[in-house]
């Protein structure tokens, strides 16, 4: 028996269905809040072929939230994201009740890989539906975006490319044991504002950085779609998206899942 599909939202292919976007909302989000870009960037001609699942996170208690239940992939604290070299204390909660954690490099791990493996669940029935991995674009925004980049790189499926907004890669210690074979050849699309409020841009650089020690090769913007990462910044841009970085996201999905190879 096929298991359930996971609660997402699907904004079909305007044409015919030759491709698929699985594009993952951020904190506080639901799959809704990208509805929008989804049925603008579909008004493309040449993505109207693509298909978008927006999936929902559920609520849980967020640690930057100070214990608040709200749509989250994974636990945060601010200050880990900032890389800030400050102590910090936040109050976690768990089933067993309140306590205290350091920020200072705290990652829900477990929260990771749980929500790394729902989206490799999500490309497993798109693949098993009869579309060919290669068809395939993970993207998503902070959050989202941070789960993108570790199931794009950790999945034994070879993916049409990745798609990282306002995000940073995590857990990259053991990073270098999770990687497959496939990440050389995958196209990466990482976007980021040179004002994010949340996330310092050296931060993101050097997660860049990082990757590139595994043999990725880092693009420059025209070079949108070729194997490697891109890297592109958004002058004035915070924590959020733009008419710009989403013009760059259709370009780069068009060449890495275009249209008339199907």
């Amino acid at each position: 028996m096929a298991a359930e599909p996971y609660p997402a939202l699907v904004v079909p292919a305007v044409g015919k269905h030759t491709a698929t976007v699985v594009f993952v909302h951020g904190l506080g989000d639901s799959g809704q809040g990208w509805k929008d870009a989804a049925e603008t960037l579909g008004k493309n001609p040449s993505l109207q072929h693509i298909k978008w699942i927006l999936p929902h996170a559920q609520s849980r208690p967020v640690t930057v939230s100070n214990g608040k239940e709200i749509p989250a992939w994974f636990d945060i604290c601010l200050h880990a994201l900032k890389g800030s070299e400050e102590q910090h204390e936040h109050v976690q909660v768990t089933p067993s009740g309140e306590q205290k954690i350091s920020c200072n490099g705290f990652e829900d791990r477990e929260g990771i890989l749980r929500s790394v493996q729902i989206l490799n669940d999500i490309i497993k029935q798109e693949i098993e539906s009869g579309l060919d991995a290669g068809r395939i674009v993970l993207g998503g925004f902070s959050q989202g975006g941070v789960l993108s980049l570790l199931t794009g790189l950790t999945t034994d499926h070879k993916l049409g490319g990745v798609i990282a907004l306002s995000a940073l890669l995590h857990l990259q210690k053991e990073l270098k044991d999770m990687i497959t074979q496939h990440t050389r050849s995958l196209p990466i699309l990482w976007a980021f504002g040179d004002v994010d409020p949340l996330v310092p841009i050296k931060v993101v650089d050097q997660s860049v950085d990082f990757l590139t020690s595994f043999g990725i090769p880092r693009l420059r913007r025209e070079e949108l779609g070729k194997p490697g990462v891109a890297f592109v910044t958004y002058t004035g841009l915070g924590h959020s998206s733009s008419e710009d970085e989403l013009r760059d996201m259709g370009e780069f999905m068009s060449r890495v899942v275009p249209a008339d190879t199907v």
